[in-house]
C-alpha cells in the first residue's frame, strides 16, 4: 500500500478546529524531535569553534567593528554558520522523517499536507532563527565592545539569510531521499563556490544577497569585502533590493514546498 493510498483511507471528514489542533501538536512535536537532536549537538560543536575562533581575535589590541565584520563575521558566521544551521534544522525536518521511516505516520494522520508542510516550515524556522540570533549575539559579546556594536546592525542581514536558507533546505529535503546530503552539496557547490565567483554568476546563489544586506548595513562602519580583487568582483546590490529578492525567495520556495509535499507520493516510506 503506498502513502497515497494511506492519504485516501484516512481522508473522513474532520472539523477545521480539530485539523488546527492537530497540526498545533504537530508544530510542537517538530520542534522538540529537532531540538532534542543529533544536529543540534552538530550546531552548538561548531558554534563552539566560532566562539573559540572569535575569543582568539579579540585578545589582539585595539579590535574595531570593522574588522570584527570583515574578518570574523562574514567568514566564519554569515558564510559558514547559518548555511549549517539551516541544513540542521531545514534539510533535516522532512528528510529526517523520511529516512527514519516516520513520515509515513504524518501523512496518514486527518491534517492536509499542505498544512503540514506549514508547520514543518513554522518549526524550521523557528529553531535556526532563534540559534541563529542567539549564537550571533554570543559571538557579539565575546568580542568584547567592537562585537557589541555590530549586533543591532548586522542582526536582520542575519536573520532573514538564514530563513532563507532554511526554506531552500527544507525543500530539498522534501523533495529528495538523502536531502542533507543534496543540501550540504549545493551549499559547498553553489554558495561557496559560485558565491565567489566574479561578475553576475554570483547572483545565483543566497550568499550574494545576504552579504549585499551586510554590507549595506554596515556602511556606517567602512565595512567592504576584503582584497581589491575581491572588492571589483563583488559588486552588491543595494540592501532594500536584497531584503526583496530574500523574502521574495523565501515566499516562493515555502509556495513550491506546499505544491511538491501535497502532490508526491513517498513510495520509499510505505
Amino acid at each position: 500500500m503506498t502513502v497515497r493510498s494511506l492519504d485516501a483511507a484516512a481522508a473522513a471528514p474532520v472539523s477545521l478546529g480539530i485539523q488546527f489542533t492537530r497540526a498545533g501538536f504537530l508544530w510542537q512535536r517538530s520542534l522538540r524531535r529537532q531540538f532534542w537532536s543529533r544536529q543540534t549537538l552538530v550546531a552548538v560543536m561548531l558554534f563552539a569553534l566560532c566562539a573559540l575562533i572569535v575569543f582568539a581575535w579579540s585578545q589582539q589590541r585595539n579590535p574595531s567593528t570593522k574588522r570584527f565584520a570583515e574578518v570574523m563575521l562574514i567568514p566564519a558566521y554569515i558564510a559558514f554558520l547559518l548555511p549549517i544551521l539551516a541544513v540542521c534544522y531545514g534539510a533535516s525536518s522532512i528528510g529526517g522523517e523520511r529516512e527514519d521511516g516516520t513520515l509515513v505516520y504524518l501523512l496518514i494522520v486527518s491534517v492536509p499536507r499542505p498544512l503540514i508542510y506549514t508547520m514543518k516550515f513554522l518549526a524550521s524556522l523557528c529553531l535556526s532563527g532563534s540559534f541563529a540570533m542567539l549564537s550571533l549575539g554570543a559571538l557579539c559579546v565575546i568580542a568584547g565592545p567592537a562585537g557589541r556594536q555590530a549586533w543591532p546592525v548586522f542582526w536582520p542581514a542575519s536573520l532573514l539569510g538564514v530563513m532563507a536558507y532554511t526554506a531552500l533546505f527544507l525543500l530539498l529535503g522534501a523533495v529528495f531521499r538523502h536531502g542533507t546530503v543534496i543540501a550540504l552539496v549545493y551549499w559547498f557547490f553553489l554558495e561557496v563556490m559560485m558565491g565567489n565567483l566574479p561578475g553576475s554568476i554570483n547572483r545565483i546563489s543566497l550568499s550574494f544577497f545576504v552579504k549585499s544586506l551586510i554590507y549595506d548595513a554596515g556602511r556606517k562602519f567602512q565595512i567592504q569585502p576584503l582584497g581589491e580583487a575581491v572588492q571589483v568582483q563583488f559588486q552588491p546590490v543595494s540592501g532594500p533590493q536584497a531584503a526583496i529578492v530574500l523574502l521574495s525567495i523565501i515566499a516562493a520556495l515555502y509556495l513550491l514546498g506546499v505544491v511538491i509535499f501535497a502532490r508526491k507520493e513517498y513510495r520509499d516510506v510505505s
